[in-house]
């Protein structure tokens, strides 16, 4: 048997060299979790740990939330709400409408949501005269601005379940980089925009019934996540809300289901709970933490580096946070809480892999739905991951 430090290393680098074979996520953390099992465990304990994490109250929560907020993101396009939400917003200024749609459309989490964001704003880039690289940096930079802070994203929900924290204290540690996000996302898009031709918008009525009628869903589950209601209870029942008051029939329904009861997402999402109770059986996070203290690496280093690797290695929220915040616990959780600044630099960072993996399904639909160059996005994209970064890093230490 191995130390549980070698033993962690050989595990991330088995699932990284998988994530490079293309092989699915999901698959590479479930071998990476068998490998430090096999490594460090006794193999008799390796089966029971398996079907405890299967059958672990977190384990199964979290299946339900994500199905339900894959089959509530699924009905909502379908019934042709978030089309209602893009036409209303261009019909207030398509300027803003251009930041509005993808931002709306990324209020519902959902596998390559910028496609469908991309879908409702390509006649107005056109009339705008933005270049591809500029109309495909906006989209996806607006489309993932909720992904900071959103209840209903998967990360956020993993964080919340990894760390043992309420949903509500996640949120509102990590909230102000959604804004920070908006903001330089904002700057950069002004220069880019006060080049562009002037567009106006068709005047519509009832703007505001307009927004309430297409985005009531997302409305009410916030607010409800936010006054404590358990997601577990919140999700299911705003869906089963929607599809009573959209008269879903049957083969809807079952569309809907089948989307949300994605079996390689559920997979993913078991790995990545497998991975963290394999971690914590093997004590490897306490060691690997014990000798980071001993070769003297700041605790800042370890906070940006191994989200950001994995954000990037696999562009995938799930995926970044599943891997590296049970690594992490012992930066972030201690018996006196959890300190939210190591939480917002070791979320931000994981949060800037994704942005810039080119792994990430939104930035590569969106290039080339665009048919933008890659590398001249990255010319945009670059600038403000840095900046949200830094003041990460700076918010960390003056509050450490």
């Amino acid at each position: 048997m191995l130390s549980p430090s070698p033993a962690l290393l050989v595990s991330i680098v088995g699932i990284l060299l998988l994530l490079r074979l293309k092989v699915h996520p999901g698959f590479a953390i479930f071998a990476g979790s068998l490998l430090i099992s096999l490594l460090v465990l006794p193999l008799p304990s390796i089966p029971a740990l398996m079907l405890r994490s299967l059958f672990d109250y977190q384990t199964l929560r979290l299946l339900v939330i994500i199905a339900s907020a894959l089959t509530l993101s699924y009905l909502m396009e379908e019934k042709g709400l978030l089309a209602k939400l893009a036409a209303t917003m261009e019909s207030i200024s398509p300027r803003l409408a251009l930041h509005i749609i993808p931002a709306v459309i990324g209020l519902v989490p959902m596998p390559a949501g910028a496609l469908v964001s991309a879908t409702a704003a390509r006649d107005l880039v056109k009339r705008m005269g933005l270049t591809p690289e500029q109309s495909t940096f906006i989209n996806y930079w607006f489309r993932h601005i909720w992904e900071f802070s959103l209840p209903v994203y998967p990360a956020i929900i993993i964080t919340s379940v990894l760390l043992s924290v309420p949903l509500a204290s996640v949120v509102a540690t990590l909230s102000p980089m959604t804004a920070l996000t908006i903001m330089s996302g904002a700057v950069l898009s002004y220069g880019i925009l006060k080049k562009t031709a002037k567009v106006k918008g068709e005047p519509t009525k009832n703007i505001a019934y307009n927004l309430l009628r297409a985005a009531w869903p997302i409305l009410l589950l916030v607010p409800l996540i936010l006054l404590g209601l358990e997601a577990m209870i919140a999700f299911p029942l705003v869906l089963a809300l929607l599809a009573i008051q959209q008269r879903a029939n049957w083969p809807e329904l079952k569309k809907a289901f089948r989307y949300g009861v994605d079996l390689r997402i559920l997979f993913l999402l078991y790995a990545v709970m497998l991975y963290k109770a394999t971690i914590e059986s093997s004590g490897a996070a306490q060691q690997v933490f014990w000798d980071m203290q001993a070769m003297g690496l700041p605790a800042s280093a370890m906070l940006i580096a191994l989200p950001l690797l994995m954000g990037l290695a696999t562009g995938i929220s799930m995926a970044f946070a599943g891997i590296a915040l049970p690594l992490l616990v012992p930066y972030i959780a201690a018996d006196s809480g959890v300190n939210g600044s190591a939480l917002l630099l070791a979320y931000v960072s994981g949060m800037m892999g994704l942005l810039l993996s080119p792994l990430h399904l939104c930035l590569i639909l969106s290039a080339e739905y665009f048919k933008a160059n890659l590398a001249k996005v990255y010319h945009y994209i670059l600038p403000p991951a840095i900046v949200i970064e830094a003041i990460a890093l700076l918010i960390y230490y003056i509050t450490s």
